[in-house]
């Protein structure tokens, strides 16, 4: 089954709980908060190398520009933890 992961983080944000931003996704990390990491392709090499290996990570194809505007937020997200994945099947995104 082929899942469409725009639906799925929109899904998330909607209904979970997430952590938005490179500093506020290291945090969580840290504090063992995440249960996994959205990464965009640009997103800073300081926190993809932070991150790898502590939690799951996602890797979203597009820009942070790109992941901000499915996200419905006006600016560009390199980095998002969720906390909760709420009603969504991005946990089904990490088995696939």
């Amino acid at each position: 089954m082929d899942v469409d992961l725009n639906k799925v983080l929109r899904s998330t944000v909607q209904t979970g709980t997430v952590i938005i931003g490179s500093k506020r996704t290291q945090k969580a990390v840290e504090s063992n908060q995440a249960k996994a990491v959205v990464l965009a392709s640009n997103c800073p090499d300081d926190v993809r190398k932070m991150v790898t290996g502590k939690v799951p990570i996602i890797d979203f194809p597009g820009m942070g520009v790109e992941l901000g505007t499915i996200l419905s937020k006006p600016f560009a997200i390199a980095a998002m933890a969720v906390v909760e994945a709420g009603e969504s099947d991005i946990m089904a995104v990490l088995k696939a």
